[in-house]
């Protein structure tokens, strides 16, 4: 009996230890489950992959370019001419043909600067050919002979010269240096020509022919002029370009001047170059 009564008076106690437990475990809130984290915009499979610009961008006009070029001259740099004149005791006739050699060759360089502008160079060679023919009579003439008593010199020269065309011209296209496509230029800047060999063959008459070698002398071994051009440049998909043009030189200072030996004081050129 005695047993009974402690657990019959003990079941209050421990009903209300349950219900307390239970009223703390229903007011406790469940932790929250965590959801799986969006993914952002750059993350996301779906969106655009965005590239830096910089990185995606072709210069279609490269920072340094050299090449070959062929040059085609409108007419030879020697032009035919005459000469004649007369002194007290001398008189002077003179006359030349110029021809040959209007094609010449070389390379070319260029260097991009900012905008639409670079800085182009090149050397070609050119070569020419000329006859020349001086009838010379010195002396007075006897007005009571038949014949002419002055001292008659015929010399009859051929000459090939060699020619070295140093160009350096500021250029600017129509197109930015990294807009896509082909593109137009403008150019213009100094002409240098330098004379490196001339090959003469030469006959002299007074009573007898006497030949000789001895090269003719230029006028000067340096000669400027001033020179403009228009062009295009053309690109295909492995980067070689295509890039004809026409350049006019108006010579300042030309190579030969001496009597009817004349050098061309304009200079029109076609001109075709390959680049890399």
């Amino acid at each position: 009996m005695s047993f009974l009564r402690r657990g019959l008076s003990s079941l209050p106690v421990q009903a209300i230890l349950v219900a307390g437990l239970y009223g703390q475990a229903a007011q406790t809130p469940e932790p929250a489950k965590a959801e799986p984290a969006k993914p952002s915009a750059a993350q996301s499979p779906n969106a655009p992959r965005v590239e830096s610009t910089d990185l995606k961008k072709k210069a279609y006009v490269r920072p340094f370019t050299g090449g070959l070029t062929l040059a085609v001259l409108g007419q030879t740099p020697i032009q035919d001419g005459a000469f004649s004149d007369e002194k007290t005791n001398q008189t002077r006739d003179a006359s030349t043909a110029g021809g040959g050699y209007r094609i010449g060759f070389g390379a070319n360089v260029q260097v991009r600067l900012p905008r639409k502008f670079a800085v182009v160079g090149s050397v070609i060679q050119h070569k020419s050919s000329h006859s020349s023919t001086l009838d010379q009579y010195d002396g007075v003439d006897n007005p009571n002979t038949p014949l002419d008593d002055r001292k008659h010199t015929t010399i009859d020269e051929t000459s090939i010269v060699k020619y070295w065309d140093y160009t350096v011209m500021l250029r600017r296209y129509t197109k930015d240096h990294f807009a896509a496509g082909h593109r137009a230029f403008f150019e213009g800047g100094m002409n240098f020509r330098n004379v490196k060999s001339v090959r003469t063959q030469r006959e002299t008459t007074i009573v007898e022919t006497v030949a000789d070698v001895k090269p003719i002398s230029p006028t000067r071994t340096m000669g400027r002029g001033l020179t403009g051009g228009v062009g295009a440049q053309f690109v295909d998909d492995f980067g070689v370009k295509l890039v004809p043009e026409f350049r006019y030189t108006r010579w300042i200072q030309p190579s030969f001047d001496a009597l009817s030996t004349q050098s061309r004081k304009n200079q029109f050129e076609a001109i075709v170059s390959i680049t890399f």
